[in-house]
């Protein structure tokens, strides 16, 4: 089964640099199979689970010298995501989260986000913003801080890519 290791905050503007080619080799030490990278934000396939999202991060935090939260998802929950409707819509973001959703954090975000907007399995947030996504509040930064969890947004362009790659 193929999986993607989504990493959080690497390689925006001239912060948190992170070589490509590095990474994959680092995956590939860590006992993963079939390392491929997508694109510089931190996209890393493989065709097993060698390890969990802990031990990514420790070895991360030890080759690169700060903290990179990762998210695992398989090729399934990619493609669960991907049949949903609000998916195929135009300005479609997904947020994945570190942690599943309490009904609570549910309640809050529907008292709070005004654009369309879905929970699948409660381990990620399909949303359709109404304003592109540098113009909008509703960012990564924005679900990280009312729910109180790391998180990594994708466009469903790119969640589209990742999957022909899985």
């Amino acid at each position: 089964m193929a999986y993607v290791a989504l990493l959080r905050g690497i390689n925006l503007g001239k912060k948190n640099k992170v070589d490509m080619k590095s990474l994959k080799a680092l995956f590939e030490e860590m006992g993963f199979q079939n390392v491929r990278t997508y694109i510089q934000t931190g996209n890393v396939i493989a065709d097993n689970l060698a390890c969990d999202e802990q031990q990514i991060e420790s070895n991360l935090k030890a080759t690169y010298g700060f903290d990179i939260p990762v998210i695992i998802r398989s090729k399934e929950e990619l493609e669960s995501l991907q049949q949903h409707d609000l998916f195929s819509k135009d300005n479609v973001y997904i947020m994945f989260l570190k942690n599943q959703l309490s009904n609570e954090q549910l309640q809050l975000l529907e008292t709070l986000v005004d654009d369309e907007f879905t929970a699948i399995d409660n381990k990620a947030i399909i949303i359709n913003l109404s304003k592109n996504y540098h113009q909008t509040k509703y960012t990564n930064t924005f679900f990280e801080k009312k729910l109180e969890m790391p998180s990594t947004a994708r466009n469903s362009n790119t969640v589209n890519k990742i999957l022909l790659k899985m």
